[in-house]
């Protein structure tokens, strides 16, 4: 039986223009992201993985082409039918951009609020995801107490506060150290396995996206330049991306910026 897709994109283009500079950050992508699955989109610094990602949710609108959420072009829906399907698409980042005016348990709370969930419904929603993401003692906490692997559990769990059908990673285990980083991707395992989220994983990593994605989108100067099952391009890989990407991880090699 084939999968619902969750999102598509159709010939989508991302451009940035300024005095000097024209950026082509995303060059006539097409794909599909399956319900369910955890989908990476990988490639070296620079290649415009992350300002892809952002287009799922609109937070960067594309120059041109469609991005569909389900069978909805988010390019064409009013600001308040766009607002109602972001609380559907939770975020997390690889700085954890949590509120240090806030502990652990109001980090959480604050899409509820947005959201206009009523008090004991908040409370509630806070423990479990505490719970979730073992971090029941730390809920009166600051985030200047915790470590980075803690920060981004409550990243984490401030992005399924509003229990969302899409999960966006955006290099979120990058400032972490290859313990810490098992963990938070066994964490999002086992989301995944209990919740059924869709989960899309943006990495310049290919042992991360090795461990945790069914399939996989290599990108270069702003293009696919391959797509298909994880294993399948690990075993074989068929573009030049992606064969310095399995060396270079390999090797240990790191970039620099991401657009």
């Amino acid at each position: 039986m084939e999968q619902e897709t969750m999102i598509r994109f159709e010939h989508v283009s991302k451009h940035f223009h300024s005095k000097n500079l024209d950026v082509h950050a995303v060059n006539d992508v097409s794909l599909e992201i399956r319900k369910g699955e955890i989908f990476g989109i990988i490639g070296f610094s620079g290649a415009g993985k992350s300002t892809l990602v952002r287009c799922i949710n609109l937070l960067e609108r594309p120059t041109e082409g469609k991005v569909f959420f389900r069978d909805t072009n988010l390019c064409e829906v009013s600001p308040k039918t766009l607002r109602e399907i972001r609380q559907k698409m939770g975020m997390i980042f690889q700085q954890f951009n949590l509120l240090e005016q806030r502990d652990v348990k109001g980090n959480i709370c604050y899409p509820l609020e947005i959201a206009g969930v009523k008090w004991a419904d908040r409370k509630r929603r806070i423990d479990e995801l505490l719970e979730l993401v073992d971090l029941t003692d730390k809920a009166d906490a600051w985030p200047s107490q915790l470590s980075g692997g803690q920060k981004q559990r409550v990243a984490i769990a401030r992005a399924l506060a509003t229990d969302p059908e899409v999960l966006l990673c955006d290099e979120a285990t990058s400032a972490l150290d290859p313990i810490t980083t098992r963990s938070i991707l066994e964490l999002l395992k086992r989301i995944h396995e209990s919740r059924g989220v869709t989960i899309v994983v943006i990495t310049h990593e290919m042992r991360v996206a090795q461990q945790i994605c069914d399939r996989i989108a290599v990108m270069n100067h702003g293009e696919v330049a391959e797509i298909g099952a994880t294993r399948d391009i690990f075993a074989n890989p068929r573009s030049d991306t992606a064969k310095k990407l399995i060396r270079s991880d390999l090797g240990g090699e790191r970039g620099g910026g991401e657009l």
